[in-house]
């Protein structure tokens, strides 16, 4: 059997595994860390949730590491790497004792294999555009995403021996991919990526989860080509299987029970094993708050990132008796949506398009109420869209920022031609339910009321068709926030371009656009910031949301208890750094 484990020995494993499940028994660990989620994926490729990627940077480790309390990019796989003279081309040098869990060597091809992963879309990787900046990946995307479909119609005129087309199909699409990204393993230990344009934060993206490396060898054996579409389906159970899944990071699996458990052991054949500073970890689900709050009272965890917000996690941070309270200012915004098009989706014209209109309802926006009395956690106030601290270099232009000034904000109305709010009806505020949105869109509705005179209606709809609607602008006003993907202000301010698919806005701006062209060739660093900074003010000056707060996590752990918490606001954790004191 695979790892050389003999069958008795697995038999034995297999039953002593299900006497413990039966008796309701969970592994040990030397630290044990507690969510409320089940996990949706553990697959690198696919996954897009804070608490999935939590376990999966634990298991496995990229070409570069991004150290989010030092903003510095450290080696990971690759040991050292080079840079072209025009910022085009990366090549990147692989360790030579870089092991994969089953003693196997990391070569490029298993980050070949993993990014091309990535970028078929038989696979949906939720950030495959990600890879977009890579020479000829998103080209790579639509062409296979064409040929699947022309596959269908082929496939449907065959009266046998589909597989074999399916085959030779995926054959064209890998001399495709071969010939066409931007991505060759040179030999085991060299791997040369060629961009579409020079994008300084690079290497922050390659930190990034979705670039991780998978075992090619095992993680295609789960993998079968499906006759009936041409498409690659994945066996999803290799991700729960510690027999089966191979991992290159400081943990290994070693067990994982359905909404109870992931159980993880130190990987001995990673590089960097002698500085792991505990041999086991484990994360304890516990779906139920109140419940996990009771685990970790009773001593049933060390340590609960993100404690869920709600009433709990305020009276938290409201109690300053505790020391094992840690309250972290976050990579993420929490705003308001204006539709910017100019008809609404019943044909009305737009008050919205006009950004006085905008500016007027944003300024009679009372933040501080909102912090200090609806959520009751006292997070910033946001005066930009992107937080401040959270990207090395970059301040972002909090000057621009909205204050609460109700009187200035009927003086825009009454200049864009609504007097005391008169002519603005059929407004709304969309938002979705769970979490504490209504009880903030009650408070920002009596506010405009209060300091506008504009009577604004609720609308509460589940998560699906809140998203749908934001995607599709069938709103006047919606909540919304943005978490940074990666450690650069293009993160946030490229969903703000005017082609973008994540601008559920609408909003267009040609200077806005032009700012973001010219800082993607711009190729020295503190002129390109100045750039972005530049569009960030444009953006807050146009206000095509109304920024509210900066999300703040509560994180749980007793200071007397672990050391080594690398709190940041990217609620990065590297627990092979955390060591229990005894």
């Amino acid at each position: 059997m695979r790892h050389g484990w003999s069958i008795l020995f697995a038999i034995a494993f297999t039953f002593a595994s299900l006497l413990a499940v039966g008796c309701g028994r969970q592994p040990e660990a030397d630290v044990i860390f507690l969510t409320t989620s089940e996990h949706n994926d553990l697959d690198p490729q696919r996954i897009s949730w804070l608490h999935d990627s939590r376990v999966v940077e634990q298991m496995f480790e990229p070409l570069v590491v991004h150290d989010f309390t030092t903003h510095e990019t450290k080696p990971g796989v690759a040991e050292s790497w080079d840079i072209s003279d025009d910022g085009m081309t990366y090549t990147f040098h692989l360790r030579e004792d870089a092991r994969w869990s089953n003693g196997d060597p990391v070569t490029a091809n298993d980050f070949v294999f993993a990014w091309r992963r990535a970028l078929t879309p038989d696979l949906a990787a939720q950030y495959a555009r990600m890879l977009y900046r890579i020479e000829g990946a998103e080209a790579f995307l639509h062409w296979r995403t064409e040929q699947i479909e022309q596959y269908a119609q082929v496939s449907r005129d065959a009266n046998g021996g589909r597989g074999e087309i399916a085959e030779q199909v995926w054959q064209l699409a890998e001399d495709r991919f071969e010939q066409s990204v931007g991505v060759t393993a040179e030999d085991d230990r060299t791997l040369v990526v060629r961009l579409e344009r020079p994008a300084p934060y690079f290497l922050e993206l390659v930190a990034f989860i979705t670039f991780y490396p998978v075992h090619a060898r095992s993680v295609q054996e789960a993998m079968t080509l499906d006759p009936a579409t041409g498409m690659w389906r994945m066996d999803t159970r290799y991700w729960s299987d510690p027999n089966r899944l191979v991992s290159n990071g400081a943990y290994k699996l070693a067990g994982r029970r359905f909404r109870q458990y992931v159980h993880m052991t130190a990987n001995e054949h990673y590089w960097n094993a002698g500085q792991v500073q505990n041999a086991s970890i484990m994360e304890r689900i516990v779906s139920d708050p109140q419940n996990a709050m009771t685990t970790y009272r009773r001593g049933g965890a060390n340590f609960w990132p993100g404690v869920p917000a709600g009433a709990m996690a305020s009276e938290l941070v409201r109690d300053d008796r505790r020391n094992d309270v840690h309250t972290q200012t976050m990579a993420g915004t929490y705003f308001y949506n204006f539709n910017c098009m100019p008809q609404l989706r019943d044909g009305r014209d737009n008050p919205f398009a006009d950004p006085r209109v905008r500016r007027a309802f944003s300024k009679a926006i009372d933040r501080d109420t909102i912090v200090q009395r609806v959520t009751r956690m006292n997070q910033p106030v946001a005066m930009s869209y992107i937080p401040p601290d959270v990207i090395g270099d970059y301040n972002p232009p909090t000057e621009h920022g909205i204050t609460f000034d109700p009187e200035r904000a009927r003086e825009l109305l009454a200049e864009a031609g609504y007097p005391n709010g008169e002519g603005l009806t059929g407004l709304s505020i969309l938002y979705n339910t769970g979490a504490e949105h209504g009880d903030i869109a009650q408070a920002i509705r009596r506010m405009w009321e209060q300091h506008l005179g504009v009577s604004v209606s609720l609308e509460s709809v589940e998560v699906n068709a809140f998203f749908d609607r934001l995607r599709s602008q069938d709103y006047v006003i919606a909540r919304a926030s943005w978490f940074g993907d990666y450690p650069d202000p293009t993160s946030w301010l490229d969903r703000m371009l005017s082609d973008d698919a994540n601008n559920n806005t609408a909003w267009s701006n040609e200077a806005f656009d032009a700012l973001l062209t010219e800082a993607a060739n711009e190729t020295e660093p503190s002129a390109r910031l100045a750039l972005l900074r530049e569009a960030e003010a444009l953006l807050l000056d146009e206000q095509p949301m109304a920024m509210i707060f900066q999300y703040v996590s509560v994180n749980l752990w007793n200071p007397d208890q672990l050391e080594g918490l690398n709190a940041n606001p990217w609620a990065k954790w590297n627990m092979d750094r955390i060591r229990v004191r005894r």
